[in-house]
């Protein structure tokens, strides 16, 4: 987790640009974003992540959405560098730790590098 770039050598600071999947195809988001000067694209059948450098972030969030509409999201994030997965009773410590710093109201944004199971997520309510 990330605190005032306290520990930002562990992220990347970066543009994230989010479409649902139906909006294009996975080669047609490629092509476009790297076009448009993005880093990379990741699909799912969640849709399309594009992911970009702070520097070129607008233009790149400009190009597509001329070419594709309203991005679902564009923000600038801090994108872990690397992840670590954690078991069970770990994942549900830090997901619990997690909520209570996104209830506090002087915190703005919460970041990690963590992954856990899909079985814990359904759990837990996500």
């Amino acid at each position: 987790m990330t605190a005032n770039g306290a520990v930002s050598f562990m992220f990347d600071h970066v543009g994230s640009i989010e479409y649902d999947a139906k909006v294009a195809s996975e080669d047609e988001m490629m092509e476009a974003a790297l076009e448009a000067g993005a880093d990379d694209v990741a699909t799912s059948e969640d849709g399309h992540e594009v992911t970009t450098a702070m520097e070129s972030f607008a233009e790149v969030a400009k190009a597509l959405e001329a070419k594709f509409g309203e991005a679902r999201k564009a923000k600038i994030i801090w994108k872990p560098q690397s992840t670590t997965m954690l078991d069970d009773e770990t994942g549900e410590k830090i997901l619990k730790l997690v909520g209570a710093l996104e209830d506090n109201d002087d915190v703005q944004n919460v970041y990690a590098n963590f992954e856990i199971s899909d079985a814990l997520v359904a759990k837990m309510g996500g």
